[in-house]
């Protein structure tokens, strides 16, 4: 095992550092000014000398020799859950901090990580901007779309990894680890969940030549031919495991029948450019034959629909990821990943026990009957959730709970730093 040394940027609790530790790194420094996550750093490498954390990288230049960079730039300038302000936000303005740093101290090598967001179109200008910074200090660039799942975490997890290797190295080209996706199912990784008396099916997911997914089932990470091993809680979106609020409260056909309309047409264009728009009782009445708008006010009491002071309609439940009462999905047991962790919390849950059917209208009224009604399903702990990103069992974490859920939705899987770290090695990065 090749050694090599390293600095951990914007370290966070330390997933950059488990994953290359464990591939012959030594940490010789890093960098951190959240004081919850700084708390948790110091517990699990309290053999680290009282200078290691080198504070806000803005103030920093000349770094500690090390052999390659790394770090989760902070994410939120690119993220669908933030405000997505890219370069206008202080914290994107922090990758020029980074290529200051790159800059000044030529790693042989870096990575860094950040959310799906900056590979999306929308932000092509500001990563080819990024990508080019690196490449006129004199860098061999490759970026990439890692999912945690196909590197044995069973969750669904995009992330985009930037590498970078002096090009005066004349290595051989990188190449991106070789998916090993997770053969687990929730209920090896969970607490007390049932687990099932016959061995399951694993079906494979699709995938082309180059091994990359082929998105053909309802979900990603679901293989072709089977159905979601999760339910969705929503108003907004049909599906054969959505499950909307008039299929949970007591309603009546009619009242089913007005709101399964009024899903499928709020976002035709006639009523707004918007993905979904709010709806007048006139709207409603074209489509609805006999409606009386007394039929609309009593949804609204039920809180199925809601109700504003122009008079429109649009239902309770308006956003997707907010889920019914504050749950979104509810993954069952048998489920070979768990959605993302994220550090502004989650709204998925896990049922105590699986439901099968043998169509999907028998499926999810067996979810229904067996696990939504008597409310058979859960929050994950902050436990499980370690687990889910790859942690070890043997990490501490901070005294705060909700804290945890935020510090870990932050991190990086460890599994996947492994292997990348395992590529940089295949390419004779650190030998002398």
């Amino acid at each position: 095992m090749q050694q090599f040394r390293f600095i951990d940027l914007f370290a966070g609790i330390g997933g950059f550092r488990l994953g290359l530790e464990a591939v012959g790194g030594m940490c010789v420094a890093s960098a951190e000014i959240d004081q919850q996550a700084l708390k948790v750093y110091r517990q699990n490498w309290p053999a680290d000398s009282a200078d290691h954390n080198l504070g806000d990288i803005t103030t920093l230049a000349q770094l500690p020799a090390h052999d390659i960079l790394v770090g989760g730039v902070p994410c939120q300038p690119w993220s669908i859950a933030g405000k997505n302000q890219a370069f206008d936000d202080p914290r994107g303005q922090l990758w020029t901090d980074v290529i200051r740093l790159v800059r000044i101290n030529q790693p042989k090598a870096f990575i860094f990580e950040n959310v799906k967001g900056l590979v999306d179109p929308r932000n092509r200008l500001c990563l080819e901007s990024i990508l080019d910074s690196f490449k006129d200090l004199g860098y061999n660039v490759y970026y990439k779309l890692l999912n945690s799942f196909d590197y044995g975490v069973t969750q669904n997890r995009d992330r985009v990894f930037i590498i970078g290797i002096q090009q005066k190295l004349d290595l051989i080209s990188f190449s991106f680890p070789e998916y090993a996706e997770s053969e687990q199912r929730l209920y090896h990784i969970l607490d007390n969940l049932e687990v099932p008396e016959t061995k399951l099916e694993s079906i494979p997911i699709q995938r082309n030549l180059f091994g990359e997914r082929i998105d053909v089932g309802y979900n990603k990470l679901t293989p072709r031919g089977a159905f979601n091993d999760f339910f969705i809680l929503n108003d907004i979106r049909n599906g054969p495991t959505s499950i909307h609020s008039w299929e949970i409260y007591p309603t009546t056909e009619r009242e089913k029948q007005i709101c399964m309309i009024i899903m499928r047409n709020r976002r035709n264009s006639r009523y707004g450019d918007c993905d979904g728009n709010p709806m007048s009782y006139q709207d409603i009445a074209e489509l609805v034959a006999g409606l009386a708008e007394k039929e609309l006010q009593t949804l609204v009491e039920k809180r199925i629909l809601r109700q504003y002071a122009d008079g429109k309609y649009e239902f309770f439940n308006r956003r997707l990821s907010g889920g019914i009462d504050g749950t979104y999905r509810i993954f069952l047991p048998n489920a070979r990943f768990f959605g993302t962790l994220t550090a502004r919390g989650m709204h998925d849950e896990i049922a105590e026990i699986s439901v099968s059917g043998a169509n999907a209208e028998e499926y999810k009224h067996n979810f229904i009957q067996q696990v939504l009604i008597p409310k058979r399903y859960r929050k994950i702990t902050v436990s499980e959730a370690a687990r889910l990103q790859g942690f070890p069992g043997s990490f501490q974490f901070h005294s705060n709970q909700s804290a945890n859920f935020r510090l870990i939705g932050n991190s990086v899987a460890p599994p996947v730093i492994v292997a990348l770290g395992k590529a940089l090695q295949s390419i004779k990065l650190f030998e002398p």
